[in-house]
């Protein structure tokens, strides 16, 4: 990114005043807007947040204010932001895009960091947006591919067509209707339909044209004529349609026009245009099922059988859909919830077979009640999302945080590691847990995900702020202490023993995981990373060999 111009003294300080003086009493008007805006101060500490700042984090905004960044973003988001933080700190103007670790998800941000400049020109504070990128470059994408589709499809459609605006002007024909009438496009761009239409029929017309934008009708098909450029007349078959924005409201017309002397030849390349524009708007994959809660009779849609058959297909019935999802992601797939009527709607991911292979599919249910409030349907929307999913899970392989336990992954560490200490002395601890492959085999890697999350959780109150916790993989970690000595290994080392040692409650059951550590101390920062884990590795073999739950030094 190229760097901005550092700003004067006084380039935001209208920002810090308004939060000073009068931003609170206006906050209404910042909670309005749609991305999440906060000024935190010098010391980054929070001064303010707008609403969709705390609904973001999961609290309220006077909880947030006084606290410092790296305590309200999380440790990972405050990483991953840090050195656009300095950036700003010392007066430049930073914006960026990077993935935020939130309470449920990751989501793609645009965030813009404000330096606020006091009187004396030195940096006051920071103003922060960010805005979420996620939905808005899945939508970009998609009303992109539309409106390609559109375009190609409106432009070499084999029959006329014009868009026509709520006034009756063509502000958009395709060379087959210009060609229809003799004229060129340019010409016809801008005249009223009523201008091109035989006299004998403009009345007709433009009673059905005013009925549909009183909203009496949607739209409406009649045989009309055209007059072309030298007073010839052309016999068509006009079909119009209203197209509506997303509040109802009729924004512009489309007209398809028909000559009727090549009415067969025209009809079969209708059908083709019609499902070009089809598919414009329905560009995504998947399709549409539904159930009746009280029969259990379950059918997707044609375009959802045909997505999974590979081919057209009657649509199938609950065995068939069901047999296809993946056996680990049957409990993702459940509808028992909506069925029992405990919840109206809900999303869940799975995977499916298909006649491509496994598809990773985003499946939207929502209930449908009856007067009695009562289930009485439910209506679900499978989308392919397997992109989606290969990209995240590329974004994640290549992040420097696990993205389970949100502590340093091996890149990461490896990162860190260079860039830590230097002429300081370190401590590194290599740990593992000694009853985590039990907790696997017995009760499932989902309860394993979560000894691991509370592993990381007791890890980072076993130690000081700066020291750095790395998770290789599996069930092995690593800390390390930066500017340690002997002693403070091993008081650590005990700590996280000790911590570790006690149960883990998973699902209401007390687990008992228990860690094997070996501990290695360094007068100066270790150049080699691998050597030095080696060390203590060895150091961690022996305490295994004691017979774990202990540590040894090495």
């Amino acid at each position: 990114m190229a760097e901005q111009s550092r700003p004067g003294p006084g380039h935001a300080s209208g920002v810090r005043q308004t939060v000073d003086d009068g931003l609170l009493d206006k906050a209404r008007l910042l909670d309005l807007m749609p991305g999440m805006i906060a000024y935190f101060d010098s010391g980054l500490r929070f001064r303010y947040a707008n609403q969709k700042y705390a609904d973001w984090r999961g609290t309220d905004r006077q909880s947030i204010i006084g606290r410092h960044c790296r305590e309200v973003v999380g440790s990972a988001n405050f990483i991953a932001v840090r050195r656009w933080v300095t950036e700003a700190l010392e007066g430049k103007a930073v914006a960026f895009e990077y993935d935020m670790i939130t309470r449920d998800e990751k989501r793609r941000v645009q965030v813009e960091y404000v330096p606020d400049f006091d009187s004396s020109g030195k940096v006051a504070g920071i103003v922060a947006l960010v805005i979420d990128l996620t939905a808005r470059l899945d939508i970009n994408q998609r009303v992109a591919e539309s409106e390609a589709l559109f375009d190609d499809a409106f432009s070499n459609s084999p029959i006329g067509m014009a868009l026509v605006d709520t006034d009756g002007v063509l502000i958009r024909v395709n060379a087959n209707f210009s060609s229809m009438l003799m004229r060129s496009p340019e010409e016809l761009v801008g005249m009223s339909f009523g201008e091109i239409t035989h006299p004998d029929d403009i009345d007709a017309d433009l009673c059905l044209f005013n009925q549909v934008l009183a909203g009496s009708r949607d739209g409406y098909k009649i045989d009309k004529r055209y007059l072309q450029a030298e007073g010839g007349i052309v016999e068509t078959t006009l079909t119009v349609t209203a197209m509506r924005n997303a509040a109802g409201e009729i924004v512009r017309f489309i007209s398809q026009i028909e000559d009727i002397t090549q009415s067969r030849q025209a009809q079969r390349r209708l059908t083709e245009t019609n499902t070009q524009l089809s598919l414009a708007m329905e560009l995504v994959s998947g399709g549409f099922w539904h159930m009746d809660v009280g029969s259990g009779y379950f059918q997707t849609s044609e375009r959802l059988a045909h997505f999974i058959m590979g081919e057209p297909s009657d649509p199938l019935d609950l065995a068939a859909y069901v047999s296809r999802i993946n056996p680990e992601d049957m409990g993702n797939a459940d509808i028992r919830p909506l069925v029992e009527g405990r919840v109206d709607r809900n999303r869940s991911e799975y995977r499916l077979m298909t006649a491509a292979g496994e598809r990773w599919l985003r499946c939207d249910r929502k209930l449908v009640r009856g007067s009695d409030g009562e289930p009485l349907k439910i209506v679900g929307m499978a989308v392919d999302i397997t992109k989606e999913r290969d990209q995240l899970r590329r974004t994640q392989d290549e992040a420097d945080t696990d993205s389970l336990t949100g502590l340093l992954n091996r890149r990461g560490f490896e990162k860190r590691f260079r860039q830590e200490g230097q002429d300081s002395s370190c401590g590194i601890l290599a740990l593992d847990l000694d009853g985590f492959k039990q907790v696997n085999d017995r009760l499932g890697h989902d309860a394993g995900d979560q000894v691991l999350v509370e592993v990381a959780r007791r890890l980072r109150a076993a130690v000081r702020e700066g020291d750095l916790i790395v998770r290789l993989g599996g069930d092995e970690f690593v800390v390390v202490l930066v500017k340690s000595d002997e002693a403070l290994n091993r008081t650590v080392a005990e700590r996280i023993r000790a911590s570790l040692c006690a149960s883990i409650l998973v699902n209401g059951q007390a687990l008992e995981a228990g860690c094997s550590i070996g501990t290695t101390w360094f007068r100066t920062w270790p150049v080699d990373l691998r050597q030095s884990l080696a060390r203590a590795d060895a150091a961690l073999y022996r305490a295994k060999a004691a017979g774990k739950n202990t540590w040894r030094s090495g």
